[in-house]
């Protein structure tokens, strides 16, 4: 429920629609339309108080069906069953041996085992604009995670319809995967089936970043291009156009179930099937109508599809495409029917995608020219064609395959060489409800001058005015009073982000990062978390920053430099702070070569140095002469931010605690973070009484195996009655100032103080 008073861009656009309806159609479509999002918030409030679990947190064991195919990478398995309750819960296994990976390998949907584990509640989002997982499940009816202990006795349940046609879609999954290229098979499956398991990540990623994501699932005109093709096949061997459509309108809905019913399939489906129930009952309705009678009904049915950004973008997209369809018939020439098509769906998709996604390519426009026609005439129906040839004879499938798999790598090495090129992409960070409004009366303006008026000469001020809006919303940072020290929940290990008010200055610490243990070749998993690429990058790119202008890394331990190679590769970095004898390994070496590389300015220091950055200072406490220790010789900072004191003391212990203590006699800290994550070998009594804290940070795993923070430690903050923030206990932390006043926050919130 709390989402509908958190969601103001939503409670805008319904206001300003109902205004809209009581302008141009007096009160009878105004009366209408409140009467529509009444029932739709009848619905969705009904829904919400029926979706509760019967299930308690613990220990668990239950007789369990298979609801989807298990996804299994390596030692790991997770998927979603059902529980004897009726009642889904997503669940993770870590595997055992190879001979039960092969086992479970067998598994589908339908199939009956017996589980033990714990049930878990799912975590809410650590970090501001993340993606909530939580909520997502919340929203599949699913509010457990099942860690699974011990799978036994595994065996076919009974069949369903549901069930069967699971079956069939992993069977053509299967056949795929076992037929087609590894570089060919994702994208074939991805098309055909909707599953994007198995695309390579690096292909991925490229699609997103150039804003040509949409082509690898299956969308609107997949739907189209298919039920038209099957149309005119039926119409080809004699089938008459009534029992055509009849035939389609009972495939349609297991086409749906086939391909995993996302929501642009479930749209363009039920459009389809609507427009042949109207056709045979001889009914007229136009476009505008069946799109918006097939987005009532399924938020009738399923109300949290509203919140689903597949939903929106297929909605809007679809919807300013048909509103435009005059506008686009007015053109004869095919390739400004093309320039036209693309640009009214980038501008309908830009809200959403800057919202959702935080950035937009600048070169989406004229790739999509190219690519949307390229995947529709020739990579989908030879894509459909190969996998329908292969099923009945690999002799004369095999050729079809071949010419994919050369067409398609021809085409990755472009998307991937375009990705490459640092201009292509805008990052704006997640606009304001501001921004948004002002952005749709621009496009609106936009869209009502050239439909009046079909010359392009005619556009020049609206597109003047996007630009200009754009221009505004990406200098803010330059007018923004507000700064932050984000303290990023990276596990078992340090990480702090400081942005400094008016644009100052960007600065990391540290970077966290995972050990890694030896394995064999079949616990190896493809698709491996990255601290820096799920987590730290996207907070940062959600806040628009692409540019740090310090990245300090503290000493060489993996917790604290581990991502320190990606974060290098993937954000401008434009000075590297290092401590004096940081090179100890083979990982300090490599990072300190690579930023050379890269051309950046790297800076070694050591106690006693200042580093500023415009008029905000840096003090170096330690090291000062080197030992032995790692820990010892980190790199301590000390900084004044947001009107308290912060000290950044890496994981130093004691006798570099004792060092700085006779150093600096006068030393005092508002902030400490607390010295390696809370170890009982860190934060003496002599440092805290000299620094005399207020608060206190401790940036550790959760239940890490280390035990941290120790028990002496909390003893001797809490003595002191400083107060305590924990990354493992309460997620990120963040501290937002102005001036010389701020507040801290933690994700998710479960504390605030002032």
């Amino acid at each position: 429920m709390g989402r509908f008073h958190f969601h103001p861009i939503s409670i805008f656009f319904t206001i300003a629609f109902l205004i809209y309806l009581q302008l141009k159609f007096k009160s009878f479509l105004s009366f209408l339309g409140l009467i529509v999002i009444f029932v739709y918030l009848s619905t969705y409030f009904h829904t919400e108080f029926q979706n509760q679990t019967k299930l308690n947190e613990g220990d668990y064991q239950t007789t369990g069906t298979v609801y989807s195919t298990p996804e299994i990478d390596g030692n790991y398995m997770k998927g979603i069953i059902q529980t004897e309750l009726e009642e889904k819960v997503t669940f993770s296994y870590s595997i055992k041996s190879f001979e039960e990976k092969n086992s479970l390998q067998e598994l589908q949907p339908g199939d009956i085992c017996v589980l033990k584990g714990e049930l878990v509640v799912p975590k809410s989002p650590t970090m501001p604009n993340a993606f909530d997982y939580k909520q997502y499940l919340h929203d599949n009816h699913i509010h457990w995670e099942f860690r699974i202990t011990d799978i036994q006795k595994c065996h076919a349940g009974d069949l369903n319809v549901m069930t069967l046609l699971q079956k069939y879609r992993e069977k053509g999954l299967n056949l795929i995967e076992e037929k087609f290229p590894s570089s060919s098979e994702g994208i074939v499956q991805a098309l055909l089936f909707g599953e994007r398991r198995l695309l390579d990540e690096k292909v991925e990623v490229a699609y997103q970043k150039l804003g040509i994501v949409h082509l690898l699932a299956i969308s609107g005109l997949h739907v189209g291009l298919l039920v038209g093709g099957v149309y005119f096949l039926f119409i080809y061997f004699g089938v008459t156009h009534e029992n055509s459509k009849k035939i389609l309108i009972i495939l349609l809905p297991i086409y749906m179930i086939l391909t995993g019913g996302s929501p642009s399939v479930i749209r363009a489906s039920f459009m389809v099937i609507l427009y042949f129930i109207m056709s045979l009952v001889h009914k007229k309705f136009t476009a505008t109508d069946v799109i918006s009678f097939t987005c009532l009904v399924l938020l009738f049915l399923n109300p949290y599809y509203l919140f689903q950004v597949g939903f929106q973008l297929s909605y809007i997209v679809s919807l300013g495409l048909l509103l435009s369809s005059k506008l686009i018939t007015f053109f004869s020439n095919a390739f400004v029917r093309l320039f036209i098509v693309s640009t009214v769906a980038q501008l309908c998709a830009m809200p959403l995608m800057l919202f959702h996604f935080f950035e937009v390519s600048l070169i989406s426009l004229p790739l999509n020219m190219i690519f949307v026609p390229f995947y529709s005439i020739c990579i989908l129906p030879l894509s459909i064609l190969a996998t329908v040839m292969i099923s009945f004879s690999s002799t004369l499938g095999m050729p079809l395959v071949s010419l994919l798999h050369i067409i398609l790598g021809y085409s990755h090495r472009l998307v991937l060489s375009a990705a490459d090129i640092s201009f292509t992409t805008l990052t704006t960070g997640k606009p304001s409800l501001l921004f948004i409004i002002f952005y749709c009366i621009a496009s609106l303006v936009l869209f009502l001058r050239f439909e009046k008026n079909p010359i392009f000469k005619s556009l020049y001020k609206p597109f003047c005015g996007l630009l200009l809006l754009f221009f505004i919303h990406l200098h803010l940072s330059y007018i923004n009073p507000y700064g932050r020290v984000m303290v990023i929940n990276v596990g078992q290990g340090d990480s702090i982000f400081i942005q400094l008010p008016f644009n100052k200055g960007n600065f990391l610490i540290d970077t966290g990062g995972k050990f890694t243990f030896p394995s064999e070749d079949w616990e190896l998993r493809k698709n491996v978390y990255s601290i820096a690429e799920d987590t730290t990058i996207p907070y940062l790119k959600s806040i628009g920053v692409t540019k740090l202008n310090g990245l300090f890394l503290s000493h060489g331990d993996l917790d604290h430099i581990g991502e320190a190679l990606i974060i290098i590769n993937k954000v401008n970095v434009e000075e590297l702070v290092i401590p004096k004898g940081f090179i100890r390994g083979e990982l300090e070496s490599e990072i300190v070569e690579k930023a050379k590389r890269k051309k950046m300015n790297i800076r070694v220091v050591e106690a006693g140095d200042q580093l500023l950055y415009k008029d905000f200072m840096f003090h170096i406490l330690s090291p000062s002469a080197l030992t032995e220790s790692k820990n010892d010789d980190s790199m301590v900072l000390i900084a004044e931010i947001g009107g308290l004191k912060w000290l950044f003391t890496g994981d130093a212990e004691m006798k570099s605690e004792e060092k700085m203590i006779s150093a600096y006699p006068n030393l005092k800290a508002d902030v400490i973070k607390v010295g390696h994550h809370g170890s009982r070998g860190s934060t003496s009594d002599q440092l805290l009484d000299h620094l005399n804290p207020s608060i206190a940070i401790i940036s550790a795993g959760y239940q890490n195996r280390y035990q941290h923070p120790h028990d002496e430690v909390m003893e001797k903050l809490m003595s002191r009655k400083i107060s305590i923030f924990r990354t493992d206990l309460q997620g990120g932390i963040l501290y937002e100032f102005n001036g010389n006043a701020g507040t801290f926050f933690t994700y998710p919130p479960y504390d605030e103080v002032k």
